[in-house]
């Protein structure tokens, strides 16, 4: 018989781990839980779980404070981690993707969120953890940001345009172009799901934006029959498929 799937469920406020529990409960999952981040740490070093929803505001030691002492654990295997942020807490979601979490809910969630999220991270491999890189923000604005990135990810940089929407994330905007880029770069780095929500972010900012919109509808295709004929919109009037880096063929 094979072993049921592991979750630890982390929050300091003990509905918020029942809502979990309660959403789960019916998967056939075995349900562990922490009241913060240093108690997940020690339930980690006892036994890895399969799947950890980590809140990032908490006492003691919060969520983002947790994923930087897990890259610190000599042990090869990691859980495949989604983060719990509060409404519009994007910058800590992208924060929180930089530093291996696979995927971010956002408060208040539903059930059926809670549990297509568990599924969708189970199906994909773990990706390595990595510290988060301070971005330069000392010369150039948003905008100017924004056009570098937008260069970067045509010329398929994914280092350089990390950076340089890390740099936008740090002046301080959030609006549906930054989303967008966002979206495009998780998709070249083939993170389909984060790729998915963040067009999602810019048509919630922006419902009449043409190149997000343009981006969901490929995705969709994309999962749906495997292939798609709509290029990636970067929101400057041009569009393109990173050819080496998407296959047409749909996702891998």
């Amino acid at each position: 018989m094979n072993k049921p799937i592991d979750i630890l469920l982390v929050d300091d406020e003990a509905n918020i781990r029942l809502m979990l529990r309660t959403s789960l409960k019916s998967e056939g999952y075995t349900i562990r839980e922490a009241g913060n981040g240093r108690e997940a740490l020690e339930a980690i070093e006892r036994e890895m779980p399969d799947v950890m929803i980590l809140d990032l505001s908490m006492p003691v030691l919060d969520g983002m404070g947790a994923l930087r002492e897990l890259q610190a654990l000599r042990r090869g295997d990691k859980p495949r981690i989604i983060v719990l942020t509060a409404y519009g807490s994007i910058p800590a979601a992208v924060q929180a993707t930089r530093l291996g979490a696979m995927d971010f809910i956002e408060k208040p969630a539903s059930p059926d969120e809670i549990r297509e999220s568990v599924k969708a991270v189970l199906e994909e491999p773990t990706p390595e953890l990595q510290a988060a890189t301070p971005a330069d923000t000392s010369t150039g604005g948003y905008a100017a940001a924004l056009n570098s990135a937008r260069e970067a990810l045509r010329k398929g940089n994914l280092p350089l345009a990390e950076t340089l929407l890390m740099k936008a994330e740090d002046l301080g905007h959030e609006d549906e172009t930054y989303f967008n880029l966002v979206g495009v770069y998780y998709e070249a780095s083939r993170r389909w799901r984060l790729a998915r929500k963040f067009y999602g972010k810019a048509i919630k900012t922006n419902r009449e934006y043409e190149p997000a919109q343009q981006n969901m509808r490929r995705i969709y295709e994309l999962y749906t029959f495997g292939a798609s004929k709509e290029p990636i919109a970067l929101g400057d009037e041009t569009q393109f498929v990173l050819a080496r880096l998407l296959k047409s063929s749909g996702r891998s």
